[in-house]
């Protein structure tokens, strides 16, 4: 039975960055506040929590809210103007989550990939000769790397556009960015496998990408951070790297978002790389996001970047092998069907 009470565990959540109503909003369907009235029931809540929101069990059974050990020690990245404790709470919803997809991974991890040269050699393969967002994640899951969306956290949770965490010592890689694009989800998938692939999870738990934004995530000198540079070139890489740079560079600097549209996607088809991906390394280049983003419009070949990595999720993860007492979260954080 717990040593607390249900009114002390919320007001303390609140200093976790949880609010009633979001850590409601994390609980099963099924709970009643009205057995938050009891001893058994306080403790339940505990449990329930604890599980998922990654939180120390004995420490929330007396009332104290302490970050569990799924998250490990999580270095920050690009974090201008937010504070750590601001994602904490999201850091530590996504350990969980990861937690709970790769307990229930029948395929072992394959280890990590030693170059760029190997992922784009390996995503060509499960990709038909085309390095894209699709093909980046079937590489992942085939390595026994999983790619898990996190869109759905409760309203009003500050949130990170993308981490990678090492779990049972196998890493995961996690999207929370809402994006239609696959070129933006796609070099976030990139950066983070960057951060596998160089090592960077030797010296940390979970490296968390606070915020890859567009003035920053093409640009690996906006960062004096090594490891972001480190995987931003890596990313990049994987996508072609100077033979893009060559390409983009030579399109006029006036040409309007139609135009840019057909060059990337004339461009894309001889050096199998996804059209997208060129208009943002054009952007880089000129600053024109404005125009870059209003060309991304115009190849419908670019979208519905989250529903494909919501569709990998539900091919590769066996739902029967996930803890029955979470089934109903990872579906509702990641958006998969039950």
């Amino acid at each position: 039975m717990s040593g607390t009470d249900a009114k002390t565990i919320y007001t303390n959540l609140k200093t976790f960055g949880l609010s009633r109503a979001q850590v409601r909003a994390l609980l099963p369907e099924w709970w009643s506040t009205e057995a938050e009235k009891s001893p058994d029931g306080v403790a339940e809540l505990c449990v329930l929590i604890s599980r998922r929101v990654g939180l120390d069990l004995p420490a929330l059974m007396h009332g104290e809210v302490r970050q569990g050990s799924a998250a490990g020690v999580v270095a920050y990245k690009h974090r201008a103007n937010v504070a750590q404790h601001a994602l904490q709470a999201a850091t530590s919803i996504a350990a969980s989550l990861a937690r709970a997809v790769v307990a229930a991974m029948p395929r072992p991890y394959a280890g990590n990939f030693s170059s760029a040269a190997e992922v784009t050699s390996l995503a060509r393969q499960v990709g038909k000769g085309l390095v894209g967002l699709t093909s980046l994640i079937d590489a992942c899951w085939q390595s026994g790397i999983p790619v898990i969306p996190l869109p759905n956290l409760p309203v009003g949770i500050r949130k990170m556009d993308g981490a990678v965490m090492r779990v049972n010592d196998r890493p995961a890689i996690i999207v929370s960015k809402k994006k239609s694009s696959r070129a933006w989800l796609a070099f976030i998938v990139a950066h983070e496998i960057g951060h596998i692939a160089s090592g960077h999870l030797e010296r940390a738990d979970s490296i968390v990408d606070v915020s890859l934004q567009e003035h920053s995530e093409y640009e690996a000198e906006s960062t004096a951070d090594d490891q972001e540079q480190e995987a931003d070139r890596f990313a990049l890489s994987v996508f072609g790297g100077s033979a893009v740079e060559r390409i983009v560079s030579t399109w006029s600097s006036w040409a309007s978002p139609v135009e840019l549209a057909v060059s990337a996607r004339e461009a894309a088809r001889d050096l199998g790389i996804e059209s997208g991906h060129l208009i943002l390394r054009y952007a880089f280049l000129t600053r024109r996001w404005p125009d870059a983003v209003s060309a991304l419009r115009f190849l419908s070949e670019d979208a519905d970047a989250e529903a494909l990595i919501r569709a990998a999720l539900q091919r590769n993860l066996d739902l029967d092998l996930v803890s029955a007492d979470v089934q109903d979260l990872v579906c509702r954080l990641t958006g998969i069907e039950g």
